[in-house]
């Protein structure tokens, strides 16, 4: 789902192959539905400027529409071999970025449809979950299945040299010492033992309390990966 920029609208895509826009405020459907896919819509995005929508379905394509009529616009964008399952405009709204199961990150040109320079692979072992671009349009975030995140720069279509892959085990529960482990088996952060059952996976910055349904929230700030976490550690 989305919101229009102007918060008056949302989209959904769903299952049924269709896209559907909402009123935001009283919850009805708006026009009909938005209907072009062969298979399930499983990422949808409104351009900056609230004219367009963008689709990202399991029948590997990208399609456009336009937002007030309901009506596609131009030819599906072709390129991905698997399910593209994200997409995003630039702040600009000039490109539409594309992340797929087929593990690449596609660039295209919003208005003629075109591919803008060659894909980005990020981690290529795993599949591709999510893609944006940054506030100021110059680079791309994607997230995959082998718990990495990615950062890369649009214009040069390359890794950006500043930002390694993060890599983070988001689904681990603490062994048996206590540790949360990234997926090379580091260690990220070591969980107290009244806390470690129940430990709330995938997001690890909730830790709910088996005895009540209070929680102990995670601060992140001044976080110490590994072993430095007891460099810093204050028993007080």
């Amino acid at each position: 789902m989305s919101y229009s920029p102007n918060g008056l609208q949302m989209i959904s895509g769903s299952n049924d192959k269709t896209i559907r826009i909402w009123d935001a405020e009283t919850g009805t459907a708006v026009g009909n539905p938005l209907e072009g896919h062969t298979s399930m819509v499983a990422s949808v995005a409104y351009s900056p400027s609230g004219r367009h929508i963008v689709s990202g379905s399991y029948d590997k394509t990208i399609r456009i529409w336009d937002a007030e009529t309901g009506a596609a616009v131009g030819n599906p964008l072709e390129g991905h071999t698997s399910t593209v399952a994200s997409v995003a405009y630039s702040p600009s709204g000039r490109h539409i970025v594309s992340g797929s199961w087929d593990k690449t990150i596609r660039i295209w040109d919003a208005e003629t449809t075109a591919a803008a320079g060659r894909h980005l692979e990020g981690d290529t072992t795993s599949v591709l979950h999510a893609a944006a671009y940054s506030p100021n349009g110059q680079h791309i975030i994607s997230g995959s299945s082998g718990n990495t995140i990615c950062v890369g720069e649009p214009v040069s279509c390359e890794p950006s040299p500043s930002c390694e892959p993060l890599h983070a085990c988001f689904y681990s529960r603490p062994d048996s010492q206590g540790w949360v482990r990234d997926s090379g088996g580091g260690l990220l952060y070591w969980v107290p033992p009244d806390c470690r059952i129940g430990l709330h996976s995938p997001a690890l910055i909730t830790i709910p309390l088996i005895s009540d349904n209070r929680s102990v929230s995670l601060d992140f700030n001044e976080f110490a990966f590994g072993t430095a976490w007891t460099q810093i550690f204050n028993s007080a």
